[in-house]
């Protein structure tokens, strides 16, 4: 596409030149010939750029969400993977050094997150919140240290409830007002990883919500809630496991159909589909633009 919008840019300089050049001649058939031609150059160009317009409406990009459950130590070429993605499309790294931030600071992830940031990336921090029973202090303590130990761009609520209990809400409402009142820029991303009722996006407690965390044999079996439509499909992210290969494209057209704007796509499965990138991250980066 860029090479095509680079074309079309070059004919129109090129027109613009020609008229110029032809107005300044004394001779006005000269005048009127180059006119007609470039007339003709016009419309090519017109149409060229209307079809680069098209091809851009009709592509969608879904950003990448990616829960990096693995080392940068042991693990440096899937950090530096995870860059290169974030180079070409929107990607939200997910950091995890020891089930949230651990008590002192990895400095094997600093350079890790900084090429990621350098690319373009985003990376948030994991924080564990067991179902609303973990004690509000402690996800607090956990918020504060990430700010303390690494440049992050907000926080992973996982573990999060998807009833409509009055005191679920409100746990996770506190620590969504607790991380804006930190800094109003921070993306809180919250992970129920099954569909939630509305309230959890209307208050909001979470910028996104993970609504599918699951395999990939009950992937086709999931339909999005039908409040969703009134929401901007940014803020629902898909995360599915234990898909071959030979299914990754269409995974990912059945996320961008079923409104999704994020997902995670990986051929590894439980205990831990996290514990490093699939084989074929290069391709699910390709893919990760629908067209």
């Amino acid at each position: 596409m860029n090479r095509i919008t680079a074309m079309v840019t070059a004919s129109a300089v090129a027109l613009s030149s020609a008229l110029s050049f032809a107005r300044s001649s004394a001779n006005p058939r000269r005048f009127a010939h180059t006119s007609r031609a470039a007339w003709r150059s016009l419309v090519v160009a017109s149409a060229l750029a209307a079809g680069v317009h098209a091809y851009a409406e009709a592509a969608t990009t879904l950003q990448l969400v990616v829960p990096a459950y693995f080392d940068a130590d042991s693990d440096p070429a899937d950090w530096n993977a995870l860059a290169v993605s974030a180079n070409s499309v929107p990607t939200t790294v997910i950091l995890n050094p020891n089930s949230g931030p651990g008590k002192k600071v990895d400095s094997t992830y600093i350079p890790a997150i900084a090429k990621v940031h350098a690319a373009g990336g985003k990376v948030i921090g994991y924080v564990s919140t067991k179902a609303g029973t973990r004690a509000l202090s402690a996800v607090v303590q956990d918020i504060n240290l990430y700010t303390q130990f690494y440049q992050v761009d907000g926080f992973f609520i996982d573990e999060m409830t998807s009833d409509s209990k009055t005191a679920h809400v409100q746990f996770y409402q506190s620590i969504y007002n607790y991380i804006k009142g930190l800094s109003s820029t921070y993306q809180v991303m919250g992970n129920p990883g099954t569909n939630v009722p509305e309230i959890y996006a209307s208050l909001p407690v979470a910028d996104q919500l993970v609504v599918y965390e699951d395999n990939a044999a009950n992937y086709a079996k999931f339909k999005a809630s039908a409040w969703q439509a009134n929401y901007p499909v940014s803020r629902f992210v898909h995360m599915v496991y234990n898909v071959p290969a030979a299914s990754l494209a269409s995974t990912m057209q059945f996320a961008a159909a079923h409104e999704a704007g994020g997902v995670y796509v990986t051929s590894l499965t439980l205990p831990n589909p996290y514990k490093k990138l699939p084989a074929y991250w290069t391709t699910e980066t390709a893919d990760a633009v629908i067209k």
